[in-house]
This record gives C-alpha cells, sequence and structure tokens, in this order.
C-alpha cells in the first residue's frame, strides 16, 4: 500500500525537487508553502507522513507539529533544518518527530528517514511493504509471462527489453530488484549492473543466463550481483532467489534505520545531558556570555568592515554560474548540447557551488557566537584563514600583502576562531592606519606603497605572529591606551573601540602576551605570543579558556 507525503516549505524550488524524487519512490505527494494551507491539505487527505520545515512564514514549525500530533497522532513528522538549527530540531524529536534532515537535503538520508517512518507506520497498521521488480530481457514472450506470476506473487514488477531501456526505468522510478539477462542488445546485463551499481547502493541484482555463459555469470557476481540463474527458468529457483534478495534489503535497510536511532538517540541524550550542565554552570557561565557578546560585537563589526571583500569573493563563482548556465542555454537551442557538455558544466557547477559553500560556511561558523573549545592549533592555519577573509578588503585599499611564514613551529592549544579574530583585528587596524597615512599627503606615491606583512616565527617557547605595517603609528600616549575597552582614535561611529581590548582578553585567556612596537609616522608591528606544546605536555580541554 503506497503511504501518501506531505511537503511543507515555503521554498518552492526545495518543495518541487522533493516532490520529484518522491514520485520516483512512488508516493503520492502534497505541497503546501506554508502551514495553514498544510492544515488545509491534512483535512481534506489522508496523509501518512509529513516532510515539515522548522522555519515556516505562518506557523512557527514547533507549534505545526504539536497541531498535527495532537490531532493526527498516527502521522509522522520528519522536520527540515537549516545549518545552525539542530538544537531546534531535537526539540521536535522530543516533541514527537520520527526524524530530521539538514539542508541541503541528502537524498540517502532522506530515504532512510522516510524508510524508518514506514517501518513504523507499518508495524502500528500490521501492513506489508510490496517490493519492487525490475525484468530485463530481450525475449519478450518470456518476459510477459515472468511478470505476469511475479505481479501474483505481490510484487510491483516493471519490464524491459535491453539495458538502456531498463536504466532508464531505474533512473524513473525506486527498484529494489533487478533481474536482468547478461546477453542483450544495446547494452548488456553486466553494464547495466555496473551503472546502477554506481548510484543506488540497496539495489539487489539477479542474473540470467544462456547456455555457456557461466564466466560471465562469475563476472557479473564479482561485479555486485547476488545469484544467477540458468536459462530456461525454473520458477521455484527463482522465487527462492528472490525471497534471498528481499532479505538482504531488508537487513540493509534494517541497519541504515537502527544506525539513525542510535545516532538520535545519541544526539537526544547529548543534549539533555548538555541542558544538566548548562543548569549547573548556570552562574559561572555568567561573566563568561558578557565576553562571549563583547567577541561577538567585534567579530560582526570586523564582518561588517569585510562585507565588500566577501561580496566579491562570492561574486565571482556567481559570474561562473551565470556563465555555465547561459552556455548551456545556447548549446540546447543550437541542438549542441551533448551528454559530454551536460556532465562537464555539472562538475564546473558543483565545483563553483562547492567554492562559495566552504566561504559560506567560514564566515558562518567565524561569526557564531557560540563558546568554542580550546584544542591543537596551527597559527600558521589560523594566519591564512584570517588573511583569506580580509585578503580581498586590503587588496581594495591597494595594501601590499607579504607572507613570512615559518613553517616548523610546534602548535599551540588555543580556539582557532578567536586567534583568527585577533589577527583580523590587527589587520584591520594596520590597513587604517594605512590609509591615515596615506590621507595625510606627506608621503610620494611613487616611492612610499602602502604595505602589510604577516610573519610567524618561533622565539625560544614562544609561537609569534607579527602584524608589520608602514602606516601612521602611533604616539606614546596613544599607545599606553590602545588596550582600554571603548578606547579609538577613529571618528564616531566608525568604530566601536573593543578590537584591541577583546583581543588583550583572548590572549590573557590563552597564556599568551601580546607587545605593540610602534613609531610615530612610520609603522606599527602587532606581535601575538602564544606558548606551544611542548614534547610531553598533556592537555585539558577546559572551558574556563573561554
Amino acid at each position: 500500500m503506497s503511504r501518501t507525503i506531505l511537503i511543507v516549505d515555503d521554498d518552492p524550488t526545495i518543495c518541487s525537487e522533493l516532490q520529484k524524487e518522491l514520485k520516483r519512490n512512488f508516493f503520492p505527494t502534497h505541497v503546501a508553502g506554508n502551514s495553514k494551507d498544510a492544515l488545509e491539505i491534512l483535512n481534506k487527505n489522508k496523509i501518512d507522513i509529513i516532510l515539515l520545515d522548522i522555519f515556516m512564514p505562518d506557523i512557527d514549525g514547533l507549534d505545526m507539529l504539536e497541531k498535527v500530533k495532537a490531532k493526527w497522532p498516527a502521522i509522522e513528522v520528519i522536520i527540515i533544518t537549516g545549518y545552525s538549527s539542530q538544537d531546534v530540531a531535537i526539540k521536535a524529536l522530543r516533541r514527537g518527530a520520527i526524524d530530521y534532515l539538514e539542508k541541503p537535503i541528502n537524498y540517502e538520508e532522506l530515504n532512510t528517514s522516510i524508510g524508518r517512518a514506514m517501518e513504523k507506520i507499518t508495524e502500528n497498521a500490521d501492513l506489508t511493504y510490496r517490493h519492487s521488480i525490475l525484468l530485463v530481457d530481450d525475449d519478450k514472450d518470456a518476459t510477459k509471462k515472468l511478470s505476469r506470476i511475479l505481479s501474483k506473487e505481490g510484487y510491483e514488477v516493471f519490464t524491459a527489453n535491453d539495458g538502456k531501456e531498463g536504466l532508464g526505468i531505474i533512473n524513473q522510478n525506486k527498484i529494489d530488484i533487478l533481474i536482468a539477462d547478461i546477453e542483450m542488445p544495446i547494452m548488456g546485463g553486466i553494464e547495466l549492473l555496473q551503472k546502477v551499481k554506481k548510484f543506488q547502493k540497496d539495489i539487489e541484482v539477479i542474473m540470467m543466463t544462456g547456455f555457456g555463459d557461466e564466466n560471465l555469470a562469475i563476472e557479473a557476481l564479482r561485479t555486485g550481483a547476488i545469484n544467477y540463474l540458468r536459462k530456461p527458468i525454473d520458477l521455484d529457483e527463482l522465487l527462492i532467489a528472490i525471497e534471498q534478495a528481499v532479505e538482504r534489503i531488508l537487513l540493509y535497510r534494517n541497519q541504515l534505520y537502527r544506525d539513525r536511532e542510535l545516532k538520535i538517540n545519541s544526539q537526544i541524550v547529548s543534549k539533555i545531558n548538555e541542558e544538566l550542565e548548562r543548569r549547573i554552570e548556570e552562574r559561572t557561565l555568567e561573566i563568561t556570555q558578557v565576553q562571549s557578546q563583547l567577541f561577538q560585537t567585534s567579530k560582526l563589526a570586523t564582518l561588517g568592515e569585510m562585507a565588500a571583500g566577501l561580496a566579491h569573493e562570492l561574486n565571482q563563482p556567481l559570474a561562473g554560474l551565470s556563465l555555465c548556465t547561459t552556455n548551456m542555454k545556447k548549446l540546447k537551442q543550437r541542438d549542441l548540447l551533448t551528454d559530454m557538455e551536460i556532465d562537464e558544466t555539472i562538475e564546473n557547477i558543483e565545483g563553483l557551488i562547492k567554492r562559495m559553500s566552504k566561504i559560506i560556511v567560514h564566515i558562518r561558523t567565524f561569526a557564531r557566537q557560540d563558546l568554542q573549545k580550546f584544542k591543537s592549533i596551527d597559527i600558521n592555519d589560523s594566519a591564512e584563514n584570517a588573511l583569506n577573509l580580509m585578503e580581498e578588503q586590503l587588496r581594495l585599499n591597494n595594501i601590499q600583502i607579504k607572507r613570512n611564514f615559518n613553517s616548523y613551529i610546534p602548535q599551540i592549544n588555543g580556539e582557532p576562531y578567536q586567534i583568527e579574530q585577533i589577527v583580523i583585528n590587527a589587520l584591520s587596524n594596520a590597513k587604517d592606519a594605512l590609509n591615515q597615512r596615506e590621507g595625510t599627503g606627506a608621503d610620494d606615491p611613487a616611492v612610499w606603497k602602502k604595505s602589510i606583512e604577516i610573519k610567524t616565527s618561533l622565539v625560544n617557547e614562544w609561537a609569534c605572529i607579527d602584524i608589520i605595517d608602514n602606516g601612521i603609528g602611533m604616539s606614546k600616549a596613544v599607545k599606553e591606551k590602545i588596550f582600554e575597552p571603548f578606547y579609538t582614535t577613529k571618528e564616531v561611529g566608525k568604530a566601536t573601540g573593543l578590537g584591541l581590548s577583546i583581543s588583550y582578553g583572548i590572549i590573557e585567556s590563552h597564556k599568551g602576551r601580546i607587545d605593540v612596537s610602534t613609531e610615530e609616522g612610520r609603522g606599527t608591528t602587532m606581535s601575538i605570543k602564544l606558548p606551544v606544546i611542548m614534547k610531553g605536555e598533556e592537555y585539558e580541554e577546559s572551558n574556563s579558556h573561554n
């Protein structure tokens, strides 16, 4: 019996793509762009499973979940969440959802989640699942005969008369068991097996062979088939082989479902433990939370300053995506769009998307307000990551950048994004100092060029990051105040005065030091010094560092 699924998401593209995948798996579907429409559909139709986005424009996803479970308790709900909403997803699990999916949605995880929901519905209703079989054989009469027999046995049966036609059916439908003849025109059984196994892991394959094809049958087994039958087909042998295939499918899927259950249960237990720990440490965390808010204010201010550079970093892959789609359209209009062109374009698009995703993930992680944990890190990585975020902003200000990294520095114990924040603050201050010196007009542009050197070194037992600029420099009076909170030499509204005071606090929590060497009108060197991990030194993670 087919189960009906309701997709509830305010993104039309997500709804459309999910609907295509579900129809391929034989699921009738309904789509709602908001919770109000979803409730109307639920009142008028028999719905078994809901895919529910947690953030909806009208009714909150958790409230919607409670409404569904109160009125239709037999409906299984799978929550759809964004990158940073796992906590909300776990709350949904504790309120009755069976599973959750993170965007961008992985189809294997989608099928696993729906499988778990189907399993629970089947258990409650005492129903059985109808497995699908694809018969592929160029003997049309034999195919029709086997199709009728297997349909009477309760299977959903599809037929094809060559491998290419069979591959098309598998692309459009969820097939559990493939029964294919080895020798066929256009595309043989082994080639079909090889292609199918690349994108559908849980399909089981039974080969049919003629007299003298034993070597080919053995090759098919090595390629991934679970059995082969000689023609003429013995019906009892075929049914036994199909039953064995079904058992393997059920074992595979059952393992997937149990693994998913263990993961979800582990996350729920972990969340409960976190809540208990948070209650115990609530009072001691008050001061840390204030400090974290100050850190966050500084990070957001820094990200605001970097906005133009980050926009450029994202515009480049966006321009590439535009070119890819434009070329595809032109090739299609001229009937020149080949499979090779499609594959190459898809590969290019995937590469551009990964590049954009990497930029966005790093920015989002850097901007997160969560308390991070200390770990062993390489200061060169922190310096390079900070430069990657600031480099375009520096380039737009016509600042030359010089990297001078020592690759033989031991690691330090630290929080990577806080170290990045210190370096970004130093680079931002250096940029402003350079622009201030340029603004005085006292230097010959043909002789003086704005430049920043970022240098790493090992000095005794300190891992050092030096940010050296040839900017405006500081007077002795200014230098004495730079680490005071809210002190700034910039115009009102252009700085918070928190950057260096926060950097100083971060360095103290890392048991390091920060030194400033400056000469008014000549430049500044900001030296960040952090203790390296000594050989044999044990490091114990502790939130007290944060």
